[in-house]
């Protein structure tokens, strides 16, 4: 992989995009070296927790406008939704994910931070929705509003204009704003807190909101009924009893 760096340490997988000199600018072989990591994350099971970044001064300036055609586009070529789409919900990825951001997060980097499931930001970073000034339409308009009031987000994506980081924060779009110093052992801090969870409970609790927010009442009721009892008579679910009452941690073996 040369436009990302994808680590793993322990069960931690350290996913950074790597075009610094470009703000990390997304086309199509960082989208398609991404759709790689995140079928490579979703299938290792010793990788519990992504930590998902950028090298340099900026997370993600948005979709590289150079790459964009100047001519007939198909839906297939957008490097979020169409074919080795770079977002992790298009290779059905039921992991946690920790977004770590600084400087522009911008258009296809504010999505990807979106589709985090925890929100760290230095307090450098913009979030915005410029695509409208080069005539794009906004890709992920059907699913903004799951993530950003209606109101703001129509702002942002209407006008151009950038969400403010701590109305970002108040908004409950962040869960923490840090020091860029402070960002990477932040993060680092965070995945080992996940870590601690039980990795079958966690699976599957984000496939139960990621899945079940679209669906009717009866629909999520049995969706329920089937994700969860697998998990709750599991070895892991023994073990979890067992170390609370021997007050130590729990040794999770994902059975």
């Amino acid at each position: 992989m040369d436009k990302i760096i994808y680590e793993k340490r322990g069960h931690i997988a350290h996913i950074t995009l790597n075009q610094p000199e470009k703000l990390n600018a997304l086309g199509r072989t960082m989208a398609r070296e991404l759709s790689q990591a995140w079928v490579d994350f979703r299938d290792d099971d010793n990788l519990w927790v992504a930590i998902l970044g950028g090298k340099g001064k900026s997370f993600c300036a948005g979709a590289d406008v150079k790459e964009m055609e100047r001519g007939e586009w198909r839906f297939r070529d957008s490097v979020l939704l169409g074919d080795d789409a770079a977002l992790p919900h298009a290779n059905d990825l039921y992991k946690p994910i920790i977004g770590a951001v600084q400087g522009h997060v911008y258009g296809g980097g504010l999505v990807m931070f979106l589709e985090c499931d925890l929100r760290l930001a230095a307090d450098n970073t913009k979030l915005g929705l410029p695509e409208g000034r080069v005539n794009v339409p906004f890709l992920f308009a059907p699913f903004i509003f799951d993530y950003i009031p209606r109101a703001i987000a129509c702002e942002m994506i209407l006008t151009g204009r950038p969400l403010q980081l701590q109305r970002a924060y108040d908004l409950g779009v962040v869960n923490r704003v840090v020091s860029q110093a402070e960002l990477v052992n932040a993060a680092e801090e965070m995945a080992e807190r996940v870590c601690q969870m039980g990795p079958l409970a966690n699976f599957t609790a984000k496939e139960l909101y990621t899945r079940g927010q679209r669906m009717s009442p009866q629909e999520a009721m049995t969706l329920l009924e089937r994700l969860t009892p697998p998990v709750w008579n599991s070895q892991d679910s023994k073990e979890a009893k067992q170390a609370f009452i021997e007050k130590r941690s729990p040794r999770w073996q994902l059975k």
